[in-house]
């Protein structure tokens, strides 16, 4: 995610999609972590296919070398002076050497009885915006 103006007009980006204008009444930060926050939960991953994304970009996340070590952890990573933002899985060697970087709790399990168009129930709904808003 990017959020950056275009014609004076805030604006944020996603890599996974098209440009999106920014909503009028709403924080910049708060439409990107919800937007962030959908991608997670529309596609999770399964546990056995999580990699490290910051050794897949050759630890550029990060300034000093360090070894990938340990479990996976998902975290909000924000750079270019809080322009930019990253939701990735990083081993714990990475995550503790990335700067501005936040471990976020992983998204609610999606039920497979569930069909996508179905109304989330009441505590269903209430655990997702509890989840969009840890991040």
């Amino acid at each position: 995610m990017t959020i950056s103006t275009r014609a004076r007009i805030p604006t944020v980006t996603c890599s996974a999609c098209r440009s999106l204008t920014a909503q009028p009444g709403i924080a910049l930060m708060n439409q990107a972590r919800r937007h962030l926050a959908s991608h997670l939960a529309a596609a999770p991953l399964p546990l056995h296919l999580r990699i490290c994304q910051c050794r897949e970009h050759a630890c550029a996340w990060h300034r000093h070398p360090t070894p990938c070590s340990g479990p996976l952890r998902l975290m909000l990573i924000c750079s270019n002076n809080g322009r930019t933002w990253h939701l990735a899985d990083v081993c714990r060697g990475c995550a503790g050497a990335i700067p501005h970087a936040a471990a976020v709790p992983e998204p609610p399990p999606r039920t497979p009885t569930q069909p996508s168009n179905t109304p989330l129930s009441p505590e269903a709904a209430d655990e997702a915006c509890e989840w969009v808003e840890a991040l």
